[in-house]
């Protein structure tokens, strides 16, 4: 069996625009390779550009871009934005400085620069990068630059100049349109995404305080009443005192429960996991382990609940095999300064790392219900075919 545990996914905008630039980097490779050679290739160019300028263009032009292919999912946003930025500058500073840089006054073949048909592609990977309104400034400067750069340096070829300045100027701005359009539908999406994981909190908030309440509702019925009608019964049962001193308790805990303060012992974390795990499915095996009588916060016994809870929903949807029933098991552990809970299922199972950003049952009601909780934490373990195992812990030590 593989394991995964649960990470932050990346978003969807963040995703799109990895894969941008892993895209263009391939296409610029494959580009400069069909380009490398004849008289507008960089290659024939590079002996008519003093040495240092002529691998400044190619670094800038063809290299850094390239790259993005094999770095585009290994390094961190900031560092390819970083990159995008420098290489887009460079290539504009390339495009002013290419005449002086020429070691004779025209290219050979009245060549055009070979960096002209390169330009549509920093322009592309500016608007992934930022998409900012600024950004549509480069590819508007892309017709003038091409045309005047081409004009002096092959020869004065005017007509022509301005075709592949107006050329460059349409494609620019094509790709820089392409590039902001995508990246603002996923930036959309991930709005949406974090809308309905809003919704989907409030939800479980919702649940939680029923959940509570039916909690109150039975310590009132089975302690308070049951107590008070034992006590009005002649002769007074002997464990009417002790009884009555677990329903203070209870009152005490209500009490505590309305102004935020409660704590619960363990024997009701485990009570409150029995009544979510029978309120999903009869089926679900229950054992407990109890070594430590410390009291448990709320926010723990809430979460724990509501993040089992959500597992095993998960399993009873998601989990079912053809042909053969389901086990489901919800095992509580409590140890000094420690709370685990583990639900596992001989299940279907499923790949961990294939599941959708947007799969809410995951990222909100367990891995995000638990990280949000000081000293909490999760782990989901599953295979395909082999079952799938989800771990709940709280440590007092690392909530202090």
């Amino acid at each position: 069996m593989t394991a995964a545990e649960t990470r932050g996914p990346r978003s969807a905008l963040e995703r799109m625009q990895r894969t941008t630039y892993f895209a263009t980097g391939l296409a610029t490779a494959l580009f400069a390779a069909l380009l490398a050679r004849g008289a507008n290739g960089f290659l024939n160019q590079m002996d008519q550009l003093h040495a240092p300028f002529g691998a400044f263009t190619v670094l800038v032009g063809i290299a850094i871009p390239a790259s993005y292919s094999l770095i585009a999912f290994l390094v961190s946003i900031r560092v390819l934005r970083a990159l995008v930025t420098v290489s887009a500058a460079g290539f504009v500073l390339s495009q002013l400085l290419w005449m002086p840089m020429m070691t004779s006054d025209v290219l050979a073949d009245g060549a055009a620069p070979w960096l002209q048909g390169f330009g549509a592609i920093h322009a592309t990977l500016l608007a992934v990068a930022w998409n900012r309104p600024w950004v549509w400034l480069y590819p508007i400067a892309q017709g003038p630059l091409v045309a005047v750069v081409e004009y002096l340096a092959s020869g004065g070829d005017l007509e022509q100049s301005a075709l592949d300045g107006v050329g460059a100027l349409v494609t620019s701005l094509i790709l820089t349109g392409a590039g902001a359009g995508v990246v603002t539908a996923a930036a959309r999406q991930d709005e949406e995404a974090e809308r309905a994981r809003a919704e989907a909190a409030l939800e479980a908030s919702a649940r939680t305080g029923e959940r509570e309440q039916a909690r109150i509702n039975a310590l009132v019925h089975d302690e308070i009443i049951s107590v008070l009608l034992a006590a009005v019964r002649t002769p007074t049962p002997a464990a009417v005192p002790e009884r009555a001193e677990r329903a203070l308790g209870s009152i005490a805990a209500i009490r505590e429960a309305r102004t935020g303060e409660s704590e619960y012992p363990p024997e009701q974390l485990v009570a409150a996991l029995r009544a979510t795990a029978a309120d999903i499915s009869e089926d679900v095996l229950v054992s407990s382990s109890i070594t430590a009588s410390d009291k448990i916060p709320a926010s723990v016994v809430t979460a724990m609940a509501e993040a089992a809870g959500e597992a095993l929903r998960n399993s009873v949807i998601h989990g079912d095999v053809d042909g053969r029933d389901v086990t489901r098991v919800l095992t509580v552990g409590v140890a000094d300064g420690e709370v685990r809970v583990t639900v596992r299922d001989d299940g279907r199972g499923f790949a961990p790392r294939t599941v959708s950003a947007r799969r809410l049952g995951l990222q909100v009601s367990i891995r995000g219900r638990m990280e949000a909780l000081a000293g909490g934490g999760s782990r989901v373990s599953s295979a395909p075919g082999q079952g799938t195992t989800v771990e709940l812990w709280w440590r007092a030590e690392a909530a202090r």
